[in-house]
């Protein structure tokens, strides 16, 4: 089993996504995920070219970084 599959079965073998994929994977629009890495409290982008994408890894922190612990 892979850290890869924190995420599921969505995320398979890939390593990048683009801004529809990540959208997808964080479930919420392309627009809100774009607006959130404009003003700098989404998941790190990695540029390759002109090209924006984002590391699965990259994914994976910034869900558990959003994590809640519920209270006792």
């Amino acid at each position: 089993m892979t850290k890869h599959q924190d995420i599921g079965t969505q995320a398979g073998s890939k390593l990048l996504y683009d801004l529809q994929g990540a959208a997808a994977l964080l479930s919420m629009t392309p627009g809100a995920l774009r607006d959130l890495c404009y003003k700098g409290r989404g998941p790190v982008v990695t540029k390759v070219g002109r090209r924006t994408f984002f590391y699965i890894d990259d994914l994976i922190a910034f869900i558990r970084l959003h994590r809640e612990v519920p209270l006792r």
